[in-house]
């Protein structure tokens, strides 16, 4: 799998000294903890041991670092015929003391034990590495191969991603992002990664999807649940791929008596978006409208509100919209028209935080039941599927 490909570079890319001990007879078998260090031979060496990357540069990552509600405005100067959050790789280099290595086997993995790694093959000794997790600790092992089946192995290393937003890339699709990768309030949960992507559209007037778009939506992210949001959609199929399990309703967007989630003639839409989310076969779920900023902002509050994400958070995913060429397609580059977005923004948070008595989440949750009908167990089975324990 590429995805693993994109893992081995990062971890090619971590810099420190690593000591490799040298076996026949193939490829040598991971061990995290072997105590023989006398045995490895400081031929392969990285930058960083421990070291915390992160997936965005410029202009994003100081606003995602950053970041205070209507901030923004302080980052409408700018290129806005490019997508300026799309995430950066993680670059991994590595120098090798002895030659004569035909190539290498990079193993990235989530568990120290290496046992969930995913391997890639590299000839050089530098890799971009794309599509990581964010907040995540990772664990890798570089093995060198050479000539009668050589194989040199160095030890098993580890590296973080920071913990920012998870923005990702797809060719030809604007202001595309990981709906998961936020702690919940009160620190015990986080909202999973690479179950729910939310963007704009893949065709007519704001996205053009490629081919290349397509693979990574489909072998890369994995989507297996279109849900478009979008009105006066004639076809019956994802324009992704025909594969695809494809939902489309005229979804509301904000609050407002006239397509606004409290609207009666959007009621029936709201509540088959948020069932969707209740099934596991969904996922994972492309949920997107034309821009992806304004019907697929409100579902993504909606959601990530039921799960317990705090107030700064859903503040800031919404904003970053405004990094990406979706985010001013319809108006002129200008804080006006970003302070506009957020003061509608800004009513839909209030609109469910005086829902009731409670905490947020608890206020999204009596909406969902109250008013759209949405069952105690819909509602947990979201959870269960979006929520892992810290």
């Amino acid at each position: 799998m590429r995805k693993a490909k994109k893992w081995l570079a990062l971890l090619m890319a971590i810099g420190m000294t690593v000591g490799v001990t040298s076996c026949a007879g193939g490829q040598a078998k991971a061990d995290a903890n072997d105590p023989a260090t006398e045995k490895y031979l400081p031929t392969i060496s990285v930058a960083v041991q421990g070291q915390t990357i992160a997936l965005l540069e410029g202009d994003v990552y100081k606003f995602a670092s950053n970041y205070s509600i209507g901030c923004g405005k302080d980052y409408t100067e700018g290129d806005f015929m490019v997508d300026r959050y799309a995430p950066k790789p993680a670059t991994l280099t590595w120098e090798n003391s002895r030659e004569g290595a035909l190539y290498y086997t990079v193993k990235v993995g989530l568990d120290k034990e290496l046992s969930d790694a995913d391997s890639y093959l590299v000839q050089d000794t530098s890799i971009d590495i794309d599509y990581l997790f964010v907040g995540k600790h990772y664990y890798y092992q570089i093995y060198a191969h050479y000539e009668n089946d050589e194989v040199v192995k160095s030890r098993v290393f580890d590296f973080y991603t920071a913990d920012l937003p998870r923005t990702v890339y797809i060719d030809g699709v604007s202001n595309t992002r990981d709906l998961g990768g936020r702690l919940t309030v009160d620190g015990t949960h986080r909202v999973k990664q690479g179950m729910v992507y939310r963007g704009g559209e893949v065709d007519h007037s704001w996205g053009n999807i490629t081919e290349e778009g397509k693979r990574v939506m489909l072998y890369e992210l994995g989507i297996k649940t279109d849900l478009d949001l979008r009105n006066a959609i004639t076809y019956t199929t994802s324009p992704i791929d025909s594969s695809l399990n494809y939902i489309n309703v005229s979804a509301p967007h904000y609050v407002s008596a006239e397509h606004g989630i409290d609207s009666a003639a959007y009621k029936d839409a709201l509540i088959t978006e948020i069932r969707t989310f209740a099934n596991p076969d969904n996922y994972p779920i492309y949920l997107h409208c034309s821009l992806g900023r304004d019907r697929a902002g409100t579902l993504s509050f909606l959601i990530n509100a039921l799960l317990g994400v705090g107030k700064m958070d859903l503040y800031r995913d919404y904003e970053i919209s405004h990094f990406s060429v979706n985010g001013w397609a319809d108006a002129d580059q200008s804080a006006g028209k970003l302070n506009e977005t957020v003061a509608a923004f800004t009513r839909l948070y209030n609109y469910i935080r005086d829902y009731g008595t409670g905490t947020l989440a608890e206020n999204t949750e009596k909406f969902m039941t109250e008013y759209l009908g949405i069952t105690k167990d819909e509602i947990n089975s979201i959870r269960a599927i979006m929520l892992e324990e810290v």
